[in-house]
């Protein structure tokens, strides 16, 4: 009996230090879920919120998780829009298991998304909201002459101008994905599938629709496509040029066609890392020692590398409000339904994410187009 009364002591000695052993693990991944939790939004973008807080003080997707049936609509803007990324049907399946064992399996939270660019064009440009669906603006047609010296007491030379308007429609960018209703159950993965979702994408299409949509069906009107080509005149063969050379003379062409000052020049990353390694006959780097922190410009105008735009050519214009603006109707808006075809029956929902906008160009002689490859003419 003795011998059996210290066996038990001796177990529950070895249960006492294995629970509180289990005790402090658990204390220790509970601070580094909330040290996850309180840097996601950095390692999202600095979003510098926490969609979920927002979704559970939204009504309405409170009240379509209590019903399961209807629709809700989370309006995000400004900076909130830029936290999503991934498209696939979203079911308990997708969102990935573990199976149980004897041992613990350390686990770090959260999604790493896959490879995106920065999306850095819309930042060019000045952008402001409007409430209505066409944009009208009125622009000179024919300008007046210049005027000219006059004799005294006589008749003044006349001058005239004529106007003409233009228009451009808001046009919808949107795309959407279909969930299980046992995810969207699950608040904290419904949370995480919007914030690592839709808009990336959104915005995605709007760089390549600023910059190349060619306003066929519901096109946005782009940049390049209303620029004025660049005059490969311009350029030297006897001199030789290169790539820096190009640029600097299209920029040259805006200022002889006294249009408004360029402040930004569109280019692919390999041609921008071309530009950056132009070396002088001395093997000297033109742009900066490359141990330098050298700000992304070239005569004072800020370079912005992105693939949207093709290998091979650039685009040099202007972000004043003058030579050309966006027009957001309606920032990125994300919508959750179970009101789409049967849905309903399938336990699915639906979750789009949306904006409207449109592109205003005034001035499309300030804006510039052309080829690196393209010889002087």
């Amino acid at each position: 009996m003795p011998e059996n009364i210290e066996l038990k002591s001796v177990l529950d000695s070895i249960q006492t230090s294995v629970q509180g052993f289990a005790d402090q693990q658990k204390k220790m991944q509970a601070q580094l879920d909330a040290i996850d939790k309180a840097n996601s939004d950095r390692h999202l973008g600095g979003a510098g919120f926490d969609l979920a807080e927002e979704l559970k003080k939204d009504d309405a997707v409170a009240r379509l998780l209590h019903d399961k049936r209807g629709s809700a609509i989370l309006t995000l803007s400004g900076t909130k829009s830029m936290i999503f990324d991934r498209k696939a049907m979203i079911t308990s399946a997708a969102a990935g298991s573990q199976t149980t064992g004897v041992l613990q399996i350390d686990r770090i939270p959260g999604i790493t998304p896959e490879a995106r660019q920065q999306l850095t064009v819309r930042d060019a440009l000045t952008a402001r909201p409007t409430m209505l669906q066409v944009i009208d603006f009125v622009k000179v047609s024919s300008p007046m002459s210049i005027a000219s010296p006059q004799v005294e007491a006589s008749d003044k030379a006349e001058n005239a101008v004529t106007f003409t308007s233009a228009s451009e429609k808001v046009r919808t960018i949107a795309t959407w994905i279909p969930a299980t209703r046992q995810i969207l159950d699950d608040f904290s993965e419904l949370a995480s599938f919007i914030q690592g979702s839709l808009a990336y994408y959104v915005n995605l299409e709007e760089e390549l629709q600023l910059l190349s949509g060619d306003s066929t069906g519901e096109n946005l009107n782009g940049l390049i496509t209303q620029a004025s080509a660049f005059d490969t005149s311009l350029l030297s063969a006897s001199a030789g040029w290169n790539k820096i050379d190009i640029v600097g003379r299209a920029i040259g062409q805006l200022a002889t066609a006294k249009e408004i000052v360029p402040t930004f020049v569109v280019v692919h990353p390999k041609d921008w890392t071309d530009m950056r390694l132009t070396k002088d006959q001395y093997g000297r780097y033109i742009l900066g020692d490359p141990q330098t922190n050298v700000m992304p410009s070239l005569f004072n105008k800020t370079i912005i590398e992105t693939t949207s735009i093709a290998q091979g050519s650039f685009l040099v214009g202007s972000g004043d409000q003058a030579a050309a603006e966006i027009r957001d109707r309606m920032e990125t808006q994300v919508e959750i339904s179970t009101s789409h075809s049967d849905y309903f029956v399938k336990n699915l929902v639906a979750v789009r994410g949306e904006k409207r906008l449109a592109l205003v160009v005034k001035r499309p002689a300030s804006f510039i187009h052309g080829s690196f490859t393209t010889s002087p003419a």
